[in-house]
């Protein structure tokens, strides 16, 4: 087509090949030309986003994804070096008398990029992604949170979200980039709504509203009104963005969690801060706070082969290399100011929300915020969900800083500051058939202390494919008494007990959310001896639940229960072998349940071919069984079908 312009864009877009690729690299020429119209940029980009829009909406969760033949000709003809050329140009600058239609044809430029790469499979995905790297997308999207406009500060967070969560940043990004983009997307989280609301109410900037609230006559005050809720959906991008850069399959070395905290260690103090963002009024169904929290949790994981707290031998390269790294990333933590009341800090928060206020923002925010689509039930029943995903990330931190609490000069009063909320977290949970249905609280509590994390990286979710959940941790029934477990190891092995008993005033350094009253309750032998009983119960439900899991074929979410089975058995062996017999009545029956463990999820990782997991947890219950006390009576049929495991897994990893 010889004339490309503003009155026939239906034409020149929807032509067939091979015209339409013809057509595709003169519009792209034009977009570029010097002083070109701003609206021919504004309404050609705009036509094209909005292609890509519908494709990606007719197309979700039915066929498989892939590129149409409009979008393999847009790349083709090239759009990525041509779009971000417009977002990034100022060739338009001299048309002062149409600067909205100029700001819109860029953010449409940027924002059909991020659709686009939505229609993709994976492959054309990782494609798309090293072109738009090529042409230094990271570093406009970065630039523009500094925008002197509120939708491009958003249309940054976005399109970085897309790039992480969507497609696979974070397996082809330097550990500089890594921590300058975490490090960028919560500062953005941080700022507060004030710019936006100012954006948003201005003469001049209020004409951004209609990107938003899809109209053109929206009132500056209304705008203004709606301009913290918008803002706050963009809080939660950003964090999903930096979720979607260490939730990765395969999963981040340790190593390079580790240099990225050494590139920039305050990611760790602007993690905690956003986890403890209060929930605002105009965006009650928040999940900033609980993402902040699953990211920290992502830079302290474990590696998917090991279950903390067991011994195996094979743990000499495991020693050397991953542990090594993670023993330097907690000490980052513990080097960090405040670090134990940040912990601390974050269950408070949770603890102390009142979630009838919650309800009642819920019930306005669509008066006083003008929300679009108003949160409903299930979004209310979801805070639950998100508030028991911030405790037990929690609660699988502090677990894994026991580990390291002797080389990290992890101190007592702060492993003592650490207790009350593990010892709140081993409490009781009602199940299901036990809640009474007419006390909402009942229902909330249920929702909150039975969410476990089993997340996959998010593009697998809208490509429909299998992979391994990079970030497991189990429901507070199992991970409370396993955090509360590991911090009495650490002052068994200190042999603090005596000590704390004696005490007559607060030792130095104890928080303000405890008291030695508390510390000296927790501490108490007879104490001890009930959570004990309890934390072996919890141990056998947890088995029980892996048994279920395994019946229905559901290999993966089996593993992950008999592995959290298996740490806590773990934790409550070594608390034994620290208190020299004195509590053995209460544990006894523990490694005969890690060996159990070990070994059903030796068997799980068979089922899936994951061989190196199951040689780990296979040797690790063979070597349990070995120092197991007669009175356990471990059948022998057992021990011999652990080491068969062991074999096959071993004859399996050397032939690959």
């Amino acid at each position: 087509m010889n004339n490309i312009a503003l009155n026939n864009i239906e034409q020149v877009l929807g032509a067939h090949e091979p015209e339409l690729s013809q057509n595709l690299t003169k519009l792209f020429a034009k977009l570029l030309e010097r002083n070109q119209d701003p609206t021919f940029v504004q309404n050609y980009t705009g036509a094209i986003k909005l292609r890509f829009s519908k494709e990606f909406q007719t197309r979700k969760g039915r066929d498989p994804l892939s590129f149409s033949v409009f979008g393999r000709a847009c790349y083709a003809a090239g759009i990525v070096k041509t779009f971000l050329a417009v977002v990034t140009s100022h060739l338009y600058t001299q048309s002062q008398s149409q600067p909205k239609e100029r700001y819109i044809g860029q953010y449409n430029a940027l924002e059909a990029l991020a659709e686009f790469m939505q229609t993709g499979n994976l492959t054309e995905r990782c494609t798309l992604l090293e072109d738009m790297k090529k042409n230094h997308v990271i570093n406009i999207c970065l630039s523009h949170l500094n925008h002197p406009l509120c939708i491009f500060r958003q249309l940054a967070i976005n399109t970085l979200r897309v790039l992480a969560s969507e497609s696979v940043l974070g397996e082809n990004s330097s550990v500089t980039e890594v921590a300058d983009i975490i490090a960028a997307v919560c500062r953005f989280t941080l700022e507060g709504p004030d710019f936006f609301i100012e954006g948003m109410r201005s003469p001049n900037t209020t004409w951004q509203s209609q990107m938003v609230m899809g109209a053109t006559d929206v009132p500056a005050k209304r705008a203004a009104e709606n301009a913290p809720r918008f803002y706050a959906m963009t809080q939660e991008s950003a964090l999903w963005t930096a979720h979607g850069l260490l939730c990765t399959t395969p999963p981040p070395s340790r190593k390079h969690c580790l240099d990225i905290l050494k590139k920039k260690p305050e990611i760790l103090d602007l993690l905690f801060d956003c986890a403890i963002i209060t929930r605002p009024p105009w965006y009650p169904e928040t999940q900033v706070d609980s993402i902040a929290c699953e990211v920290i949790a992502l830079l302290f994981q474990w590696p998917s082969h090991i279950v903390p707290g067991v011994s195996t031998p094979q743990d000499n390269a495991f020693r050397a290399q991953e542990w090594k790294a993670m023993t330097q990333a907690v000490a980052i933590l513990t080097s960090r100011e405040d670090w134990c009341e940040k912990i601390i800090e974050v269950w408070m928060k949770i603890e102390e929300e009142d979630w009838r206020e919650v309800r009642g923002w819920f019930d306005r925010v669509e008066v006083d915020y003008h929300a679009f689509e108003p949160p409903d039930e299930d979004a209310f029943g979801q805070v639950f969900e998100y508030r028991g995903t911030s405790r037990i990330a929690m609660l699988r931190l502090v677990s894994t800083l026991s580990h390291a609490a002797e080389s990290c000069g992890v101190t007592n009063a702060e492993v003592e500051s650490l207790l009350r909320m593990a010892y709140l977290a081993s409490r009781k949970v009602k199940s299901a058939s036990e809640l009474d249905h007419s006390k909402p609280e009942d229902r909330h509590m249920y929702a909150e202390r039975t969410e476990d994390i089993f997340r996959s990286p998010m593009y697998t979710v809208s490509l429909n494919m299998q992979a391994d959940a990079p970030l497991q941790i189990a429901d507070e029934s199992i991970m409370g008494p396993t955090a509360l477990a590991r911090l009495l190891v650490v002052l068994a092995q200190r042999k603090a007990f005596d000590t704390i008993q004696g005490l007559k005033k607060a030792p130095n350094g104890l928080s303000s959310s405890t008291c030695l009253n508390h510390v000296q309750q927790i501490t108490n032998p007879d104490v001890i001896r009930r959570f004990l009983k309890i934390a072996l119960q919890r141990v056998q439900a947890g088995m029980d639940k892996g048994r279920e899991r395994a019946r229905k074929t559901d290999n993966d979410y089996a593993r992950a229960a008999f592995m959290s089975a298996a740490e806590l058995s773990a934790a409550l062996v070594a608390f034994d072998s620290h208190t020299q017999g004195q509590y053995s009545k209460e544990v006894l029956g523990a490694r005969k349940e890690l060996a159990l463990a070990l070994g059903n999820a030796a068997e799980m990782a068979i089922r899936k071919k994951r061989w190196q997991q199951a040689l780990y947890f296979g040797s690790g219950a063979v070597n349990v069984a070995e120092n197991i006390p007669a009175g356990e009576h471990l059948d022998a049929n057992i021990i011999a079908k652990n080491k068969r495991r062991v074999e096959q897994a071993r004859i399996a990893n050397s032939s690959k």
